[in-house]
């Protein structure tokens, strides 16, 4: 299997740590994803420049070169593995689930470094219009003391109460 299917397989894995797919399909992204793995440990210019050609979105390969090869430097192989599951309601096709071996932890943030420039200050949070803000305390949607059951303070009156109001007199 390739071209863009493999490749979104490939993002969705990296980005999720998980895919759910058949099982032919899970074969070949492991098979796939092995490879580029091994071949990615070395991290120089052709293997980045290979992994953000072969990823759908930049933070995908980012988080491929940053987290997960150093993450596997270590290990030899089997950095996947595929979990059968039960088959598909629809056509009863055997599924799989494609996961890593390991937890990818996340990247730690380097201790004295801050997010902001000094310089910058932080803007002010903009306040809500008068309207929307009545809107969301919900004023118009409570109903008045002495209105009878269905009326709202807005003056609304639903189906069914205009029905049985009918009926009764």
């Amino acid at each position: 299997m390739k071209g863009s299917l493999m490749r979104q397989f490939l993002t969705s894995l990296v980005s999720y740590g998980k895919v759910t797919t058949t099982e032919a399909r899970a074969k070949s992204l492991k098979r796939e994803i092995e490879r580029l793995i091994s071949r990615s440990k070395d991290l120089s210019l052709v293997t980045r420049r290979k992994a953000l050609a072969l990823f759908t979105q930049k933070s995908a390969a980012q988080k491929f070169l940053e987290q997960i090869v150093p993450q596997f430097s270590q290990r030899v192989g089997g950095y996947v593995r595929v979990i059968k599951l039960a088959h598909r309601r629809g056509d009863r096709a055997p599924q799989a689930r494609v996961e890593f071996v390991e937890e990818i932890k996340p990247r730690r943030q380097e201790v004295g470094v801050p997010t902001k420039a000094s310089g910058e200050k932080a803007k002010p949070a903009k306040k809500a219009p008068k309207k929307a803000a009545a809107k969301l305390s919900g004023a118009k949607s409570q109903p008045k003391a002495d209105a009878p059951l269905g009326h709202t303070s807005g003056g609304k009156v639903t189906r069914n109460v205009k029905k049985r109001e009918e009926k009764r007199g």
